[in-house]
């Protein structure tokens, strides 16, 4: 039976990534198996090309063992939440790794993937980034699912009184650089500004609920057509 492959790069439990990842790859008729970036220990490439002639990275960590489980999937799910305007740093390091098996034989290539991306803005560019990545890789690109989901600022604690949470930054750089950024209908259901606000002398929000892509029809439908889709290139594959 064929191999399907889920990486999410949030360090969130049972996060917006974690679960457009899943969605993905419950809908593949396929073996399935989900692998969780935070959990293990992968670090950044350390261009010593090492792995040139041999397509294994000498760095001593849990991408060993990951990246045979990247060669034996016949599909491969990647997602990762939006982090200071990028990818996050788990997901980045992994993909630095899978230049190990690039050299000279592309190992990755003739694999089926997709793409999962998380967050507000700029969710265009990371997408456009990772799709770049799966091609780079050999990867055919069967789909892409952007979904929204909750800042760090609506669970740490202060946010709902900080000048500094992200809706009370959003609206200064609105009010400093006329950008429209459109606060209000980001958080629309999802977080209440009080009437006594002040973004410098007087933050004051009310947290109602958080951004979940299980709210977003439209995107966990995308995300199991896209796992129909991969399942049904993987039938055509014998």
């Amino acid at each position: 039976m064929k191999k399907a492959l889920g990486i999410s790069g949030s360090p969130v439990k049972d996060s917006n990534t974690d679960i457009l990842v899943e969605t993905i790859l419950e809908a593949i008729s396929a073996d399935q198996e989900f692998i969780k970036l935070s959990n293990l220990e992968v670090g950044p490439c350390r261009a010593c090309k090492k792995c040139v002639y041999t397509n294994q990275c000498v760095l001593d960590d849990d991408f060993k063992w990951l990246s045979q489980m990247v060669l034996d999937a016949d599909a491969l799910v990647i997602g990762t939440p939006i982090m200071y305007a990028s990818a996050s740093g788990f997901t980045k390091a992994f993909v630095e790794r899978l230049w190990s098996l690039r050299h000279v034989k592309l190992l990755t290539q003739g694999k089926i993937g997709a793409t999962a991306v998380v967050g507000w803005a700029p969710t265009e560019d990371v997408s456009e980034w990772l799709k770049f990545i799966m091609i780079g890789a050999g990867i055919e690109l069967v789909g892409n699912v952007v979904g929204h989901g909750s800042p760090g600022c609506f669970t740490c604690g202060p946010g709902e009184t900080c000048s500094y949470s992200v809706w009370n930054s959003g609206k200064k750089i609105e009010k400093m650089s006329g950008l429209k950024l459109g606060m209000e209908k980001i958080y629309q259901g999802h977080l209440e500004e009080l009437p006594d606000n002040d973004p410098l002398t007087n933050p004051s929000y009310k947290i109602l609920k958080c951004i979940s892509v299980k709210d977003q029809p439209e995107t966990m439908e995308k995300a199991v057509n896209i796992g129909k889709a991969i399942g049904a290139k993987l039938e055509t594959l014998g």
